[in-house]
């Protein structure tokens, strides 16, 4: 099979007229996109700033319909929603309404999901869309064995929904190649055909201990229960503090260099991106690093996650060795007494001066 068929790219979608035409351009290099119900409950694991709900899906259906041939699937990968809302079947089913309009309007394929109470609540609508849409188990359920992926495969029999054709390992898994390609082996031969995409822009630490109450605050703020805090408590407390203090290990970080994507051949099949809340212009250079396969800027300007330090330091991703990927997956993972990402980092990287974020970085 081509290479250059076989790693396509699954990223997310807003609604914005120029970058659905910068998508349309680079279809031949998409799997599919996502993005989350412009309207109902806060279904997705982001922080939703505003909403505009008279206008959201007329302006979600306008923008994707010039790309009506790439799989479309809807973020609903919250770690948990307003306990009522899980048995409450008037809103519900206007959750499949909206997602039933949509396939109508411009095909669904599925959805993505990470609370599984949530799957469980929208299949015992009775709904007539549940058995036309996949499954997929989201990045936020951290999947990172074949048991794991197994058991949601066995709750998903109990239900409606159609099995997945595509899923996403737990980040972690990115430097651990013995255990990735176990996880591949196994997956492939429970189903075949089955897509195996590997997330490759979140930039966060590795394994990070704070990943499981970032959600869980994240789900919190959305129900409207409790004030949006997050952003402050990762300044003062959490990843955000831990890269201030120590700057090299976010290269410890599970993320994936566009010219290290050939490296996962064989027991990946195509490559995830992220970053819908950091707007269009840094999704498109995402996009177009990862379908060139190379990126002559700073690394931190690809990732999701570290967007304070990237205001604070360039890496230089040209003065990463090609033995990059190969020295940070062999590594004991163990960094008090190592000076492994300390010596790259200080051969690739500089501290910027300070400055003020664009405007125009929102657009």
């Amino acid at each position: 099979m081509d290479f250059d068929l076989f790693m396509k790219l699954s990223v997310p979608f807003i609604p914005d007229k120029g970058y659905a035409q910068f998508l349309s351009k680079h279809a031949p290099s998409l799997s599919s996109i996502y993005f989350p119900l412009p309207s109902g409950p806060i279904t997705d694991a982001r922080v939703r700033i505003g909403d505009d709900l008279a206008s959201g899906t007329r302006d979600l259906c306008a923008t994707l319909s010039p790309l009506k041939a790439i799989d479309k699937y809807i973020l609903m990968n919250t770690r948990f929603i307003p306990p009522h809302v899980y048995t409450d079947n008037t809103i519900l089913s206007g959750i499949l309404d909206d997602i039933a309009h949509l396939d109508n309007t411009v095909g669904i394929k599925g959805i993505v999901l990470s609370d599984m109470y949530l799957l469980r609540a929208l299949d015992q609508t009775g709904h007539e869309i549940v058995p036309n849409l996949e499954a997929v188990p989201g990045i936020n359920a951290m999947l990172d064995s074949p048991g794991k992926f197994f058991s949601f495969f066995d709750l998903l029999d109990l239900s409606r929904f159609k099995k997945p054709a595509r899923i996403v390992p737990d980040r972690a898994l990115n430097r651990s190649p013995g255990k990735l390609a176990a996880l591949s082996k196994a997956v492939k031969n429970y189903a075949p055909d089955i897509r195996i995409e590997l997330l490759a822009n979140e930039g966060c630490i590795y394994q990070c201990p704070f990943k499981l109450s970032h959600d869980a605050h994240i789900a919190l703020s959305n129900t409207g229960f409790a004030k949006e805090t997050t952003f402050q408590m990762n300044q003062n407390l959490g990843c955000q503090s831990y890269f201030n203090r120590h700057p090299h290990r976010f290269l410890k970080s599970p993320f994936i260099r566009p010219e290290d994507i050939h490296h996962y051949q064989g027991v990946a099949d195509g490559i995830k991106l992220c970053g819908r809340t950091r707007g269009v212009r840094f999704l498109k250079r995402c996009i177009s690093a990862y379908t060139k396969k190379y990126f002559d800027g700073n690394l931190l300007d690809l990732m999701d996650t570290p967007e304070v330090l990237a205001r604070q330091w360039h890496i230089d991703n040209t003065r990463l060795e090609k033995q990059f990927l190969a020295t940070l997956t062999s590594c004991t993972k163990v960094c008090k007494p190592c000076r492994i990402c300390s010596k790259i980092f200080n051969k690739a990287s500089w501290k910027k001066e300070i400055t003020f974020k664009s405007y125009k970085e929102f657009q």
